[in-house]
């Protein structure tokens, strides 16, 4: 990364920074009010998002459809503006407002010395997950895909590391984890994104349609053997969240990748139709559909 890049980064940060110690409640008035002018006025992805949502609920009447996108516009915002509070918080803060409901699960398959591979989606505030460190004693990594602007990627690697959270690039996984098999830890996976390549063997029935899934994240645990989780960021009140972990799969137990990628499916769905705003509604999940 060249001089400028990491420069215009850090400035970035700065200023985020400085923002983080606002109080949440005052960030929220702020993402509030832009969410208002990106759903009234710019219209920021307006027919992607009343598309989706169309789609994945033929069942809703326009209303229904236009209330939900209202919901979604708001707390996507808000996800923002908890973010950058997040870069502010303390500990103590952290863990009371990022619940997880069921540690003991990770922790039990760790004592198995079982690397833990946890494929989570674009529901609730994904990007709190970098406040798990807090909770367990061993490392704990988030798989990303490098970004075309460097300067963005060295402002979200700041961003992610606040709370001691390791990044793995996504190409480099495998070898990592394979090279690291006596010392179990814990990988994140935000797989419900588009993938560029349409393999017929990973079309799932995903929201009312055929949807392709990535199947990197279930390769790789067949590949080194980890054991699979599913994990569900549940938004209880603003601000607050409670973490579930299921159990997908285990090494050995005679599951193949579309049975993880299934199973995975049906779990983000039934978040998704359980609260249906807080998931990601802008982004082009089905640019190309799986017919």
């Amino acid at each position: 990364m060249d001089f400028l890049n990491k420069f215009m980064g850090t400035l970035l940060y700065g200023l985020l920074k400085l923002t983080a110690y606002l109080p949440l409640k005052l960030l929220y008035l702020k993402a509030d009010a832009i969410s208002f002018i990106a759903e009234k006025i710019i219209r920021y992805r307006y027919p992607v998002i009343i598309q989706n949502l169309s789609r994945a609920f033929p069942e809703k009447n326009y209303h229904e459809i236009k209330e939900v996108a209202h919901q979604f516009y708001r707390h996507f915002f808000r996800v923002f503006a908890e973010v950058i509070r997040s870069q502010a918080m303390k500990p103590e803060e952290a863990r009371k407002r990022y619940n997880l409901t069921n540690p003991e699960l990770i922790r039990e398959l760790h004592r198995n010395k079982l690397n833990i591979l946890v494929l989570g989606g674009h529901w609730g505030n994904w990007e709190w997950l970098i406040m798990t460190p807090l909770f367990f004693s061993f490392s704990t990594y988030t798989l990303y895909k490098p970004l075309s602007s460097k300067t963005t990627e060295y402002l979200m690697a700041r961003i992610r590391r606040h709370f001691g959270m390791k990044l793995l690039p996504m190409q480099q996984a495998g070898r990592f984890i394979l090279s690291k098999k006596d010392f179990p830890a814990l990988y994140f996976f935000i797989g419900d994104q588009s993938p560029s390549h349409k393999n017929p063997e990973y079309r799932f029935n995903f929201l009312n349609q055929p949807s392709f899934f990535f199947n990197g994240g279930a390769r790789l645990a067949m590949a080194t053997k980890s054991a699979v989780i599913y994990q569900s960021i549940s938004r209880t009140k603003p601000g607050f969240y409670d973490v579930t972990f299921r159990l997908v799969s285990l090494p050995g137990d005679g599951q193949n990748e579309q049975d993880i990628l299934r199973k995975y499916v049906t779990l983000l769905e039934a978040d998704i139709h359980s609260k249906p705003a807080y998931w990601l509604w802008s982004h082009k999940r089905w640019k190309h559909r799986a017919e």
